[in-house]
C-alpha cells in the first residue's frame, strides 16, 4: 500500500481493516509504521478505538431504543466485520467517537471482602474499577481475583493485567502473582504472570517486587520506564529499560518488544492462542525486536516467523516453536 501521501488516519484505518486478512502485507505494514512517527500514533488511536467499540457493545445495545411494538429477548449487539466498520473510521470522526464510547462504557464496581473472580477467554478483555477508585484492565486469556475492599488484594493467577492506581499514602494496592507480591501506592503499571516467568513494567511512578513469603531479600524497586522479568523457577531477575508508552501495549492491540527473549514473547502470544505453545531449547536463546499486531490472535505466530528463523511443529495438540534449519 503506497500510503506515504495518504492521510495517516485514513491509512491507519485501511491497514487495520486488513489486519486479519490471510493476504495481509506485514512487510508493507511494518514499512508504513516505520516511515513516520505520526503513522504509529494514528494506528495506535485506530486500534484503541476498535478495542473500545468491542468492549462497549453491550453498553451501547442497552441504550438503544426499545421496540414499542414487540417485546423481544435482549440480544448481544452484533458488530459488523472489521473491514466494514472501518469504512467510516477514515472520515476523521474517530477521536470524538472514542470519547463518546468512554462515557458510555460503565465498568463494574467491586466491593466487599469476598474475593470475586474474573476470567477472560482468548477473545475478551475486561475493564474494572476497584473499590478504592483504582482502574484495572484484564487481558485476554487471564484469570484474576479481587478481595480486600478499600485495600485491594489482587491475585493474578495467570495472564496479564494493567493498573492505574489512585495515589493515597494511607493504603497500598497489592498484586499477588505466583510467589511474588507487587506493592504500589500510586502509579500506572502492568503485570504478566506466565507461570515460569513474571514480568512487571512501570509507566508512571514505581512499585516494589518481593517474594510473598519473606526470605530476607531486599524488595526490588521498579521505576517508570523499567521492566523486571523474573524466572520464577530460579529466582533470577533481569531488569531492562522500556518506553513508558509500551507498558501494557496489549490494550492498544499490539505487542512491542526490544530484544526480548523468545520465551517471553511466546508467553504473551499464548494468551491469544487456541493451543498450548512450547519454545524448543533450540530457539530458547533467540531474542525478538519489533511490533506484533494482535488482531484476533490467529496471525501472531505468522508475524513472528516473518522476522525470526523459526518453524512450527504440531504434535499431540501442542505447537512447538523450533529454530528453523534443524532436521526434524
Amino acid at each position: 500500500m503506497a500510503a506515504t501521501t495518504q492521510d495517516p488516519i485514513d491509512a491507519a484505518a485501511a491497514w487495520h481493516a486488513r489486519i486479519d486478512a490471510p493476504d495481509m502485507d506485514w512487510e508493507g505494514f511494518g514499512d508504513w509504521l516505520a516511515h513516520d512517527a505520526e503513522h504509529r500514533r494514528a494506528y495506535d488511536s485506530i486500534a484503541l478505538l476498535d478495542a473500545e467499540i468491542g468492549e462497549a457493545a453491550p453498553s451501547i445495545a442497552a441504550l438503544l431504543p426499545a421496540n414499542d411494538d414487540a417485546v423481544v429477548e435482549a440480544q448481544p449487539l452484533a458488530l459488523p466485520p472489521r473491514a466494514s466498520r472501518w469504512r467510516w473510521a477514515a472520515t476523521g470522526t474517530g477521536g470524538a467517537l472514542a470519547t463518546g464510547l468512554a462515557l458510555l462504557f460503565v465498568a463494574p464496581q467491586l466491593g466487599g471482602d469476598g474475593a470475586q473472580v474474573y476470567a477472560t477467554n482468548a477473545g475478551d478483555t475486561r475493564a474494572l474499577t476497584l473499590a478504592d477508585g483504582s482502574a484495572m484492565r484484564i487481558d485476554r486469556g487471564s484469570r484474576v481475583s479481587v478481595a480486600g475492599g478499600a485495600t485491594p488484594l489482587i491475585t493474578l493467577a495467570n495472564g496479564a493485567a494493567s493498573f492505574t492506581v489512585r495515589h493515597d499514602p494511607s493504603r497500598t494496592l497489592i498484586v499477588r502473582a505466583g510467589d511474588y507480591d507487587i506493592r504500589d501506592v500510586g502509579t500506572r503499571f502492568s503485570v504478566v504472570n506466565a507461570g515460569r516467568t513474571l514480568s512487571v513494567a512501570v509507566a508512571e511512578g514505581e512499585v516494589s517486587v518481593a517474594p510473598h513469603t519473606a526470605d530476607g531479600s531486599t524488595p526490588a524497586t521498579v521505576s517508570a520506564g523499567q521492566r523486571l522479568d523474573i524466572d520464577t523457577t530460579t529466582g533470577i531477575a533481569e531488569r531492562r529499560s522500556v518506553s513508558p508508552a509500551s507498558v501494557a501495549d496489549w490494550t492498544d492491540g499490539r505487542l512491542n518488544y526490544d530484544g526480548a527473549p523468545l520465551p517471553l514473547v511466546v508467553a504473551d502470544i499464548s494468551r491469544y492462542a487456541t493451543a498450548p505453545l512450547v519454545v524448543d531449547p533450540s530457539a530458547a536463546g533467540m531474542r525478538f525486536s519489533g511490533v506484533l499486531t494482535i488482531g484476533d490472535g490467529s496471525r501472531l505466530l505468522d508475524q513472528l516467523r516473518a522476522v525470526l528463523p523459526v518453524r512450527l511443529r504440531r504434535a499431540d495438540g501442542v505447537v512447538h516453536i523450533e529454530r528453523a534449519g534443524l532436521r526434524g
